[in-house]
C-alpha cells in the first residue's frame, strides 16, 4: 500500500470512528448515550459532564492533522511519518468503535479490556513520532499528545466503573479512600508513560481531567460534597499534571517533543 492510500485510509477509519462515537453519544447504538451508561455506574472519579469536550478539541486537532497527512504525503518526512504511524492508527480506531460498542451495550469488562488495548496502542504511535519542526507536525505531536493523555484517564474511570458494575467491596477500605489511592496511582503510573513518551502534551488532559473531578464533587445532585478530600486531592494533583507538562515542555527545548528524536 503506497504512502497516498495509506493517509487515506487514515481518514476514512477515523470517519467511520467519529460516526460510530457520535451514534453512541447520542443513544443510538443500544438506545441508552455513552452518559447514561457512565450515570449508570457512577463513580467518585467520574469527572464532570463538560470535561468531556475535550473529545471535541482532540478529534478537531486530529482531523487537521490527517488532512495535513493527506496534502503533504510526497514530502519525504511527511511520508515516514504516515508510513510510521498508519497501523498503530488502524488498530486504535478499531479498538475505538469496539469500545463504544462494547460499553453501549453495557459490557463494561469486555470494554475495560478493549479501552486498555486502545489506550496501549496510542502510546506505542505516541512513541514513533519525531520531533515536530513544522506547524503541521506540531499539530500531529499535540493532537496524539492529547488523545492518549485523555484516554489514559478515561481508562481509570471505565476500569472503576467495571469494579462498581462487580459491586467490589474494596478489601473493606471505605469508597473514598480508594478513590484517592486510585488518583494517586494514576499519576504515578502517567509519570512512568510520560518519562518513555516525552511529550509534553501528555499531561494535560489528566489536569482537565482532574479539575473536572473536582467540579463533580461541588456540583449539587452529586456527591454534593460528601468527600471533599477527593475533589481537593484531584485539585493538587491536576496542578502537578499542569508542572509536569511545563517541565517536560522545557526539558525538550520548548518543544513538544525531545529534539534529539529530530
Amino acid at each position: 500500500m503506497n504512502t497516498k492510500t495509506k493517509a487515506w485510509v487514515n481518514m476514512g477509519l477515523f470517519l467511520l470512528t467519529l460516526l460510530i462515537n457520535t451514534l453512541g453519544a447520542y443513544g443510538f447504538i443500544n438506545g441508552s448515550s455513552q452518559k447514561e451508561v457512565s450515570d449508570t455506574y457512577q463513580t467518585l472519579i467520574t469527572p464532570s459532564p463538560a470535561t468531556f469536550s475535550i473529545w471535541g478539541v482532540i478529534y478537531t486537532l486530529l482531523l487537521i492533522s490527517l488532512i495535513f497527512m493527506i496534502v503533504k504525503h510526497k514530502e519525504e518526512r511527511t511520508a515516514s511519518l504516515i508510513n510510521t504511524i498508519s497501523v498503530p492508527f488502524w488498530v486504535s480506531c478499531v479498538t475505538n468503535i469496539l469500545w463504544i460498542i462494547a460499553f453501549s451495550y453495557k459490557l463494561i469488562g469486555i470494554s475495560t479490556l478493549l479501552i486498555l488495548a486502545f489506550v496501549v496502542t496510542l502510546a506505542i504511535l505516541n512513541g514513533k513520532l519525531k520531533t515536530p519542526d513544522g506547524l503541521g507536525h506540531k499539530v500531529n505531536a499535540l493532537a496524539f499528545g492529547l488523545y492518549n493523555g485523555w484516554l489514559i484517564i478515561a481508562t481509570v474511570v471505565n476500569a472503576s466503573a467495571y469494579l462498581v458494575k462487580l459491586q467490589w467491596n474494596g478489601f473493606g477500605l471505605a469508597a473514598d479512600v480508594w478513590a484517592v489511592i486510585i488518583l494517586i496511582v494514576s499519576l504515578l503510573l502517567t509519570g512512568l508513560i510520560q518519562w518513555r513518551l516525552r511529550n509534553a502534551a501528555l499531561t494535560l488532559p489528566l489536569a482537565w481531567a482532574y479539575f473536572g473531578i473536582w467540579q463533580q464533587h461541588q456540583a449539587q445532585g452529586f456527591f454534593a460534597g460528601q468527600y471533599t478530600a477527593i475533589g481537593w486531592m484531584a485539585i493538587v494533583i491536576g496542578a502537578l499534571y499542569i508542572i509536569i507538562a511545563g517541565f517536560v515542555f522545557i526539558q525538550n527545548g520548548y518543544c513538544l517533543l525531545p529534539k534529539q528524536k529530530a
